[in-house]
């Protein structure tokens, strides 16, 4: 099992709920404030008054909904408008989170297509930026990044997105494809309706409808990236921001395969086939009955089916349907020319590995379990960066035709001035999540506190917010800060010790290159040759990541 990821970042999501700039990029030009900038937690929506309440120096409105519950007749299908509602509507206290697998149980609500929005009091045509949150697209909250930090320091508008989770959000089985236009990149739909929403009703918040970015976080971010390639939505948004993403699509066929696979147990649970086998068979057929158990179906069964994490087979998604994304791959996509910061850590795969008692279950002691986990944490974290950062900008800057900009967070890596050794965090995945929020509850844990990390978090928030306003995050008093080009390949590296002064902004190379990670594994004999096989077949691969490595080692897909 890997590191219990989602109670790891969960710490921060709980204590939240306790609770002059360049020219603007084409297309980003001010749409106009209103009149008279609205004040107080009573605001305007198309379908009624929200009322939300103070945060600080700001406001929130938890849970405004921007579509119908997809529940009953609605579970797979396009989000439609929420019914208008009298009086105003108690938005002062989080909503459900969406139907997932939490804990051994099902939890959440099919009621999920809301939204969460932090804006200064009396505020108007701020930027405006809209947040998807991480979870492996099966799990995870609108909580996940509160933005009342953001919202104060960056001057904008946030919004935080809920939206379907796995098999509720993506599902490709041909039962529920309703002619040539129907995806089952449901979640999708729902990203395009919550954007739709911002730019009906932003401006009664104090958000500029024409200054709107996209961001997205892990799961999230890789959602963002696929916004970016899809004509579906073409103006929707000026800018995107994608931490701890990379490309990823599966085809629409293999991921209903997959899809079959992982519903089939629950058919013959029911005595509709005699078996698995029989039962993927069924469920890959377009017949009526197919549809009608689908739903009629508890949605509850569904949640378990569903693995986050970095394998995607657990839970197939973002399908290139040749419909909202090109069925050609990110390669073939006419990608939307709008600016786009990428960041991550490090060593973000330090996450994912599975903690020493997995290593030493498979036969090996306590020092070579050790051993292999660290071999697997450095070239795993290795193979992600270029996943997360440079791979992305290798095939978007050309393709754009707008820049692309790369940050790379040091602070916690091995060589940092601040490692995290606890667990082997290092320069952990969702460490950008404490440094925009300023919610960090497992600093204890990390020791990621004090003058230097606020230091370093001012920097972050300063770039963030820059590039919300204009596109260009170097006008945060990082002026050697210069895109990710083919020519000219470079990221920010960002990293701080104790104290606020130890900060430290450099440019260093950043190629696109995995072949190079996997011959330096090839030539590392630092661990025995058993141990190798395992961390490269039963830990690296099948990752978000591992493509180049699983055709080097020959490693058998875990797709149907």
């Amino acid at each position: 099992m890997d590191l219990t990821r989602r109670s790891f970042l969960k710490a921060g999501a709980l204590a939240a709920a306790g609770l002059a700039a360049p020219a603007l990029p084409a297309g980003a030009a001010q749409s106009g404030a209103p009149a008279k900038p609205l004040c107080g937690p009573a605001r305007p929506t198309a379908w009624g008054t929200v009322q939300g309440k103070a945060c600080g120096d700001s406001l929130v409105w938890y849970g405004v909904p921007y579509a119908a519950a997809p529940e009953g007749a609605l579970r797979w299908q396009p989000p439609q408008d929420p019914a208008p509602w009298a009086g105003a509507l108690d938005c002062s206290a989080p909503a459900p989170m969406a139907l997932q697998y939490c804990n051994g149980m099902a939890a959440g609500s099919e009621d999920c297509l809301k939204l969460d929005i932090y804006a200064p009091d009396g505020a108007a045509g701020l930027p405006v930026a809209v947040y998807f949150h991480g979870g492996g697209n099966c799990a995870g909250s609108t909580l996940e990044l509160p933005g009342r930090r953001l919202a104060e320091q960056a001057g904008c508008v946030f919004v935080s997105v809920g939206y379907r989770l796995g098999l509720l959000g993506f599902n490709a089985l041909p039962a529920l494809q309703n002619g040539p236009d129907a995806t089952g990149n449901f979640a999708l739909l729902d990203a395009a309706k919550a954007l739709d929403w911002v730019q009906e009703n932003i401006a009664a918040f104090g958000g500029d409808k024409g200054n709107v970015t996209v961001m997205g976080f892990s799961a999230g971010g890789r959602d963002v990236l696929a916004m970016l390639a899809s004509p579906y939505f073409a103006g929707r948004f000026q800018k995107a921001v994608c931490l701890s993403g990379g490309l990823t699509l599966c085809g629409a066929a293999a991921g209903a395969r997959q899809t079959a696979r992982l519903v089939a147990p629950l058919a013959v649970e029911d005595g509709l086939c005699p078996d698995a086998n029989a039962a993927a068979a069924w469920l890959l057929t377009e017949g009526d009955d197919v549809r009608r158990w689908l739903y009629e179906l508890d949605p509850a069964r569904l949640c378990p089916l569903a693995a986050g994490g970095l394998r995607l087979n657990g839970c197939p998604q973002l399908f290139a349907d040749g419909v909202l994304l090109p069925a050609g791959g990110f390669e073939a996509a006419q990608y939307h020319g709008v600016p786009l910061l990428l960041a991550a850590g490090c060593t973000e795969f330090s996450l994912f590995n599975p903690l020493p008692a997995w290593y030493e279950a498979q036969g090996l002691d306590a020092a070579r379990a050790a051993a292999a986990r660290d071999f697997a944490n450095k070239y795993g974290s290795a193979l992600y960066r270029v996943f997360n950062g440079a791979a992305t900008a290798a095939v978007l800057a050309p393709r754009s035709g707008a820049p692309v900009w790369l940050c790379e967070l040091d602070y916690g890596a091995p060589g940092s001035q601040s490692p995290i050794t606890a667990l082997g965090l290092g320069s952990y995945h969702g460490l950008c999540l404490p440094l925009l929020s300023g919610e960090n509850g497992a600093a204890a844990l990390t020791g990621a506190a004090g003058p230097g990390f606020e230091a370093l978090a001012g920097a972050f928030t300063g770039a963030v917010g820059a590039f919300l306003r204009s596109g260009d995050p170097s006008a945060a008093g990082l002026s050697a800060w210069r895109p990710w080009t083919a020519a000219d390949p470079a990221a920010l590296a960002l990293d701080a010790g104790r104290e606020a002064a130890s900060l430290t902004a450099r440019m260093r190379p950043a190629p696109a290159d995995y072949d190079a990670i996997l011959d330096a594994l090839d030539a590392d004999g630092s661990i025995p040759a058993a141990a190798r096989q395992t961390v490269l077949s039963s830990v690296l691969n099948g990752r978000v990541f591992s493509a180049a490595l699983d055709a080097r080692y020959h490693n058998p897909s875990l797709w149907a």
